[in-house]
Parts: structure tokens; C-alpha cells; sequence
């Protein structure tokens, strides 16, 4: 179930206009996409709703990775078995390569909610920034790998942090680093295309 259906699934929610839940699944597809940084950013600008959980994925997609930690933490004490705020402090946690905080919140989804499709993708996110072999106790495919490896490899672009982030996993495994290796150089293909105004 990904982010969009989830908001729509929430009674909490209920209360809100459905233009919030749009415009962070229109960004946070962009981001599980590799989209260009830029482009990532102006959906991003376009979340209005000031709830913690539209703020932290706000500040996340715009590189402020110390806003989304600190709006994410809001999220997850207002709302501490929610889905939702459980993938966005999982993923700025992932971000700020905070991994045993990330592989908690990814974790905790699965087990209590099933195999979400986002918090999945998270946790093998998660192990490829480890530097481990793409290899998980849920079967996963190339494409499924690929996936996890974009989402990772475009928070690290969001972040302006893919020099430091590259050096953590210099020393792992040689399938883990491949497959993160190919995502970001589409990543930056996507990036350069955006600066040509190809986008």
C-alpha cells in the first residue's frame, strides 16, 4: 500500500482536505522515482499543510535534514503507531544515515502493519547503506534492489551528502556497492538533465 492510500486509509486524516496527502505523494514519488533534485524540490515547495508529518517530508525533499528530524520526532510522539509518521522518521533517519533508527521504524511497520510497499523498500534501503549484499529475509528482485537503491541514493542527492555517504560503504560488499553505484549515476544523469532544462 503506498503513501497515497495509506493517507486515504487513515481515520485521522479524515479531517483534512485530500490536497495534502496529493502533493506529498506527488513529491514522494518523484523521490522513489530518482527524479532531479530540482524537480524534487518544486513539487516539495508545493506542500502547504503545516501537520508534522507533511513538514518533515517538506524539509526532508528540500535537504534540511536537521528540520525533518526535528519535525519527524513531533510526528512520531503525536502519533506514535501511525504508518505514516513511522516511514518519514524512518526515512529522514535513513537520510542522516541514522540506520539502526531507520531499520527500527522500517521494521516496526512491517511487523505491525504487513509488508508495506514503503517501508519494505526502506529497510533494504537501509541495508545497501550498511555496504551489505543486496540480500534480505523478504525475497526481492533486481528491479525491487534497483528501487531501494534509488530511493537511498536520491535522499543522499536531496541531502548534498552522496561524497560522505559513498565513503561509508567503500569497504562493503561489491554487489551492494554495484547496484547503489548504478542508481546514482542515473541520479546524476537525471540531475545534469534538469541544469541542461531538459526536464
Amino acid at each position: 500500500m503506498g503513501l497515497f492510500d495509506r493517507f486515504r486509509s487513515q481515520v485521522s486524516v479524515r479531517t483534512r482536505t485530500e490536497s495534502p496527502a496529493i502533493q506529498i505523494e506527488k513529491a514522494e514519488r518523484l523521490l522513489r522515482a530518482g527524479a532531479s533534485v530540482a524537480e524534487i524540490r518544486r513539487e516539495a515547495k508545493a506542500i502547504t499543510s503545516d501537520d508534522n508529518v507533511s513538514r518533515a517530508w517538506r524539509s526532508l525533499l528540500l535537504g534540511d535534514l536537521d528540520m525533518g528530524l526535528e519535525a519527524s520526532y513531533a510526528a512520531a510522539a503525536e502519533r506514535p503507531y501511525d504508518v505514516d509518521s513511522r516511514i518519514v522518521h524512518g526515512t529522514v533517519r535513513l537520510a542522516r544515515q541514522e540506520l539502526d533508527h531507520s531499520e527500527h521504524e522500517f521494521e516496526a511497520v512491517i511487523e505491525e502493519f504487513g509488508a508495506d510497499s514503503d517501508a519494505v523498500d526502506g529497510r533494504r534501503a537501509t541495508i545497501l547503506a550498511r555496504g551489505h549484499a543486496p540480500l534480505d529475509e523478504l525475497p526481492a528482485s533486481t528491479e525491487e534492489w534497483e528501487s531501494a537503491a534509488i530511493l537511498l541514493t536520491t535522499l543522499w542527492r536531496v541531502g548534498c551528502v552522496v561524497e560522505q555517504r559513498m565513503a561509508t560503504i567503500e569497504t562493503g560488499h561489491p554487489d551492494g556497492q554495484s547496484v547503489v553505484k548504478q542508481a546514482l549515476a542515473k541520479g546524476r544523469v537525471a540531475d545534469l538533465e534538469a541544469e541542461d532544462g531538459a526536464v
